[in-house]
């Protein structure tokens, strides 16, 4: 009986509603954002050490060794297929023959598309333009 006449009151309702509304808003933001996280975390191949904050592993590409000799070191030291930054980008770095054929013929579609960003669709046409859209039917 006494919770009704709390809810009876209007700012007693609404800060109980409010509380209700932000913690439901909480709880579903944190779930997105941890189930985000582990699909992401699975997905990855593991990233080259040595990357600087902004430019990434760009200071070890144009260093004096020619860059196919530092690529093939950090194939030896993170495996056949690894992410270096090319700045902030990443790049996916596949060493090893057999992979590469995989890519390129097996999983041929997913590397020939490009990636969707708000500014291609805005300058694109909604990815109209042929410089633009990604792997699809408009090809």
């Amino acid at each position: 009986m006494d919770f009704l006449v709390l809810t009876s009151q209007p700012t007693t309702a609404a800060a109980i509603l409010t509380l209700l509304i932000f913690s439901y808003i909480l709880l579903s933001v944190s779930r997105n954002l941890l189930t985000n996280y582990t699909i992401k975390k699975k997905r990855r191949a593991p990233e080259a050490g040595g990357a600087w904050p902004v430019t990434g592993h760009l200071h070890l590409l144009g260093g004096p060794e020619p860059p196919h000799r530092v690529l093939g070191a950090m194939a030896d030291k993170c495996g056949p297929i690894f992410t270096i930054k090319m700045g902030i980008n990443r790049a996916l770095v596949v060493s090893n023959w057999e992979m590469a054929k995989e890519c390129l013929t097996t999983h041929d579609k997913v590397f020939a598309s490009r990636p969707k960003t708000l500014a291609m669709e805005i300058f694109g046409y909604n990815f109209s333009m042929f410089g633009f859209s990604p792997y699809g039917s408009y090809w």
